[in-house]
Parts: C-alpha cells; sequence; structure tokens
C-alpha cells in the first residue's frame, strides 16, 4: 500500500484488479503480445493484438476469461499501426467499439500507393537490396500497407495528437511521442484508483529493446536510433510507477528501463561501427550481416539503417552513392 499526497491509502492491488492483460501468438520472439482491457463505465481496450482466426479466438477467450465479450468494449486505442497491435480492429469495430489512432499513422495510411512503392523501393535499393529480394521487399511492404488501411479504416478511426492530453469515456489520458520502434508510436499514462499507469506499448519492455523499426524501408529509415533515444528522453517525463508493455512482463521503475534501452541502443551503435569498419565500405545490409548474420527477417537490416544514421549525424561514418546504393566506411 502507498499513500497520496492527502495521506489518504492508495492500494495499488485495486488499480491493478481493473486492468486485465489478453495475450496473443505471434511467430517472432517473444512469441506473444499484450493488449490490456481496462475497466470502466466505458470500458477500454489498449491494443488489438494479433491479426486472422487465431488471433480472433484469443480475443474472444480472453475476454471471456473476465466475463467480457466485445460488444462491452466502447474505446480501442493504439499504440502504433503494426500488425500485432491493430489485428482485431475490425472485430471490435463490428461490435461497435471506437477506435482511436495516433494521428501520425492515420497519415501515413493515407499515402498515394504507387508514391509510396517507389519510395520503398528508393530505400531498399539504398539499403542494398537487389534482384529478387529487391522486388519481394517492395511487394511486402505495400502488402503490410494495404493490410494495415484495412484493419485501422482510417475513415472510422478517431486521430490522437502526441504529447497531448484527451479524454476517452469517462478517462484523462496524457500521451507520449515515442518513436524510434514506430514513427508514429504514442505511450498512454493515466491514473487508475490512484496509482498512475502507463501503457508503454513497445516503446519501453523491460527484458529487452524493441527493434527501431520506425517506418520500415522507407524514406527516414536511418532516423531510427536517434528518434529512439528522443523517446526516451520524452519517458523520462512520466510520473507512472506501473508499466504495462506489448510485449514482456509488466514492471515497475520505468526510469531504470529507460536507462537500459539507452544503453541497448549504445551497444547497438558500438556494433555497428565495428561491423562497418570490419568490411567497409559497405552496404546497410551488409554491414548487418557482418553484424548479427542472418538477415532473413528485415529487424537486424531496420536496426543496422538506423544506427547507421546516427553514426553518420556523429561524424562517425560516412557513405557515398552509386546507382542508388549507399556504401558506407567509418571517418
Amino acid at each position: 500500500m502507498t499513500t497520496d499526497a492527502s495521506c489518504s491509502p492508495v492500494r495499488t492491488d485495486d488499480a491493478l484488479s481493473r486492468i486485465h492483460r489478453l495475450e496473443f501468438d505471434v511467430p517472432w520472439p517473444p512469441k506473444h503480445v499484450a493488449g490490456y482491457l481496462l475497466e470502466g463505465p466505458e470500458p477500454i481496450l489498449i491494443d488489438a493484438g494479433a491479426p486472422d482466426d487465431a488471433g480472433e479466438s484469443e480475443l474472444r477467450e480472453g475476454l471471456e476469461a473476465v466475463d467480457f465479450e466485445p460488444s462491452d468494449i466502447d474505446h480501442v486505442l493504439v499504440t502504433h499501426v503494426h500488425s500485432d497491435h491493430i489485428g482485431q480492429l475490425p472485430v471490435l469495430r463490428a461490435a461497435g467499439a471506437t477506435v482511436h489512432v495516433p494521428q501520425t499513422g492515420l497519415s501515413r495510411l493515407d499515402r498515394d500507393l504507387e508514391a509510396t512503392r517507389a519510395e520503398f523501393r528508393d530505400a531498399s535499393t539504398a539499403a542494398g537490396y537487389r534482384g529478387d529480394d529487391l522486388a519481394e521487399i517492395v511487394d511486402e511492404e505495400v502488402k503490410s500497407l494495404r493490410r494495415d488501411r484495412r484493419l485501422v479504416d482510417p475513415e472510422t478511426a478517431r486521430a490522437i495528437e502526441s504529447d497531448a492530453t484527451f479524454t476517452v469515456g469517462d478517462r484523462t489520458f496524457e500521451s507520449f511521442e515515442t518513436p524510434g520502434h514506430a514513427v508514429d508510436h504514442l505511450c498512454f499514462e493515466t491514473t487508475v484508483a490512484g496509482t498512475t499507469i502507463l501503457f508503454s506499448g513497445d516503446a519501453l519492455i523491460e527484458p529487452f529493446r524493441a527493434g527501431a523499426f520506425q517506418v520500415g524501408l522507407d524514406r527516414g529509415a536511418d532516423e531510427a536510433v536517434d528518434a529512439y533515444y528522443e523517446a526516451m528522453d520524452r519517458l523520462t517525463e512520466t510520473t507512472a510507477t506501473h508499466v504495462f508493455p506489448g510485449h514482456g512482463p509488466t514492471f515497475e521503475d520505468p526510469q531504470r528501463t529507460v536507462g537500459a534501452t539507452r544503453n541497448r541502443l549504445d551497444e547497438l551503435l558500438e556494433k555497428t561501427r565495428a561491423a562497418t569498419a570490419a568490411i567497409e565500405p559497405a552496404t546497410a545490409l551488409e554491414i548487418a550481416e557482418q553484424r548479427v548474420g542472418d538477415v532473413r527477417h528485415m529487424a537486424p537490416v531496420l536496426d543496422t539503417l538506423g544506427a547507421l544514421g546516427t553514426l553518420e549525424n556523429r561524424d562517425e561514418v560516412t557513405y557515398t552513392t552509386d546507382d542508388g546504393v549507399r556504401y558506407y566506411e567509418t571517418t
């Protein structure tokens, strides 16, 4: 038990009993993603789990376990537009929920598809993809954009502004702009039964750092790590004592995890610089392979692109461009 400024007792367990965690299976580590049901006169779900039929079954089973069903959810808050956080929006929307999505995410979903395809191709070429691999990457990025548009339905979603106070139902939240993992990422702070809590999505996770994906293989991919550091700067302002993340366990003392995340970003920079020095001049794709070995998945490449952008801003690496491809070397 803790005590608030008026010396009346505040029971943390009262607050936590009003928040229910729903887990969904995903095929990548750590093999799960979490959403949170916040009880109240107008129940709110923070993030909407994985897509497809399996995700729908997990949503219904998770809600049923706490005597809820989709039609009981009045609002859904989305921390960021990644498929494992928006997967069941169509089910919840059809059941009557109002969907709230970061404004930046809605703006990105509204882009012209063919112009965006060209930007995906330019960014993937610059990273070092060629031939069939290049075509496959670009097609996958376009496919993901189409899927996210369908899941979110931007015409009906309500926008959440960054770094703002906003009200959903009977509850007030503070939004923290926390890019790096995703350019549109927001964390949500609110007070429940006298305890200040933070729904941190993928920006702040205790056991590991989520990838610096920012915009995917798109213009601005090299800004991801700088943006991640800026997100940690903003999160030093949270007054929350309890954190509910999109992956990994819930935890206390968010400032400890802010510090750990900074250390993990520092380590990424050190390893990326060392990998560049070992094979320079080299593409981001080659540097990622040197750093981690396996780049069958895009995550190490995006981390590497973000790290190279930060190192370039710090005058520790530079690059030249040949036929649209960037070749990096240390300074």
